[in-house]
């Protein structure tokens, strides 16, 4: 109940500031907003300079401003990048936009989604890419999804030491298959 009560307030929130959004031509595009706070996060960066990613598919043509997340910092640079994917549906190492945040602004208090702008060239409906979380000089985590596949259009995946270089998927190790955020999008 307590859960449920917070996701509540939290979306509601989102959604107040989303509908003054609308006047400037931006809008929420694809999310998965929901977090499971009783399970402990995923690690960005520390020891095994562990990298995640979600693949998201583009609902709305417009430019991608920015991205929620529900991440906290204790060191270091959090290092959001939006990149095209490769083949396999994986992230590639095509970057479209590259943002470093100063893990000091990003203090943990609990599972708020915080919004990271990052201004990606114009997108159109359909279009793939991933969001790839990672601190190269420090520790960040993030909450994690509900379990199972909570949003379809795309997948979660990670990077990890000691396991050799490449994007593992979520599907391969995990029961949580998604990380939960939310794509902001300013039409043309």
């Amino acid at each position: 109940m307590k859960n449920s009560l917070r996701f509540l307030l939290g979306l509601s929130l989102l959604l107040m500031s989303a509908s003054q959004a609308h006047a400037s031509g931006i809008y929420i595009d694809q999310m998965q907003p929901v977090v499971d706070d009783t399970v402990g996060g995923l690690a960005i960066g520390g020891a095994s300079q562990q990298k995640l990613a979600q693949t998201v598919t583009v609902g709305l043509d417009g430019r991608l401003v920015g991205v929620f997340l529900p991440i906290g910092c204790d060191s270091g640079r959090l290092v959001i990048e939006i990149r095209e994917l490769d083949a396999e549906g994986k992230p590639s190492d095509v970057v479209l936009r590259r943002r470093e945040f100063n893990a000091a602004n990003i203090s943990p208090i609990g599972p708020v989604f915080r919004f990271f702008p990052l201004r990606v060239p114009l997108l159109s409906a359909g279009d793939r890419f991933a969001v790839v979380l990672q601190n190269p000089t420090g520790d960040c985590g993030i909450f994690q999804s509900p379990v199972g596949d909570s949003y379809a259009g795309g997948e979660g995946f990670f990077e990890a030491l000691p396991n050799p270089p490449g994007w593992v998927p979520f599907s391969d190790t995990e029961t949580r298959l998604d990380l939960p955020f939310i794509t902001e999008v300013k039409l043309p």
